[in-house]
């Protein structure tokens, strides 16, 4: 004989159910490559402008190079002792837009995110003329993303491209 079914078990059952179906729709929605993308791009941001240079050194490549052949170590050292002037420091992005190339049909594995910056916040000389630099420039900054692995969530920052970037008077 089977057992009888109580009608109050299928509310937990049923709520269950729905929790884990919106639970997998959001991942599926927030997993796509240009929102991962992009929003790796804005944590990047954010982890810049608060200095936590462990989170920076995580978004970072290992084979991370600008256009003048600098490293991720270079680009960690010169970034320090820029933004070491810098008392407070907010990164604004502006007109933000990702475009994926998929090579070999493997799927998005990378992403070029191009994103006009402006800075504000106090700081020495020095950080009040990188500033006006940054903000009266016309050109956008480019920051290119790479997929890691499999997972959706994989991304990190291969190169960062400004005239900006890697010019003699940052050192």
């Amino acid at each position: 004989m089977l057992p009888e079914f109580n009608v109050k078990s299928k509310y937990p059952l049923l709520t269950g159910a729905a929790v884990c179906l919106f639970v997998a729709a959001r991942c599926f929605w927030l997993w796509q490559p240009e929102r991962q993308v992009l929003l790796h791009q804005r944590h990047f941001l954010d982890a810049v402008g608060d200095r936590k240079w462990k989170k920076i050194e995580a978004f970072l490549a290992d084979d991370f190079r600008d256009r003048f052949g600098h490293d991720k170590a270079w680009a960690l050292r010169e970034s320090k002792e820029v933004l070491r002037h810098f008392f407070a420091l907010t990164i604004e992005d502006s007109e933000t837009a990702a475009s994926f190339t998929t090579p070999e049909g493997a799927g998005p594995n990378m992403a070029t995110v191009t994103a006009f910056l402006k800075l504000a916040g106090s700081g020495t000389a020095l950080a009040e003329y990188a500033k006006s630099e940054v903000n009266r420039s016309r050109e956008p900054f480019t920051f290119a993303w790479r997929k890691q692995s499999w997972k959706p969530w994989d991304w990190q920052l291969t190169t960062v491209d400004h005239p900006l970037v890697g010019r003699g008077e940052w050192q």
